[in-house]
């Protein structure tokens, strides 16, 4: 993944170092903008990660200025995708059952950030802050 962090501009932080949390930055190729998402990975690769947007400074998810806006984001709440722990196992149970199954195959948390970056880099999911 070293090479795939240097191509997308990735910054991956442990925070703290033996935590099961970890913060990626990632820009948008729509406008270069920055956004910090935090990855609570308890119970991987069995469930996916908890994923919210933080304030890079303070690691704050309740400030809704480091949410953007994009589709299947809900600022200060959390991600309504099936990504997400709170896509797939909270908000949308029935996803499971419809095919939308959590993998543990490959690398699961690097699917994750790509399909990330993917979203943020989509103008028709992404829209600029003014």
């Amino acid at each position: 993944m070293p090479e795939e962090m240097a191509h997308f501009g990735w910054e991956i932080e442990p925070w703290p170092a033996t935590s099961l949390t970890v913060y990626a930055t990632m820009t948008s190729k729509v406008d270069q903008r920055r956004w910090t998402l935090r990855l609570v990975c308890d119970n991987y690769p069995e469930w996916p990660p908890s994923i919210k947007c933080v304030n890079p400074q303070t690691k704050d998810p309740n400030d809704a200025k480091a949410w953007p806006q994009c589709q299947g984001f809900r600022p200060t709440t959390d991600l309504c995708m099936n990504i997400s722990r709170e896509g797939l196992m909270e908000l949308h149970p029935d996803w499971q059952r419809t095919g939308y199954q959590w993998s543990q195959a490959g690398n699961p948390i690097y699917y994750v950030i790509v399909s990330l970056q993917t979203r943020l880099d989509d103008p028709s999911k992404y829209t600029p802050k003014g």
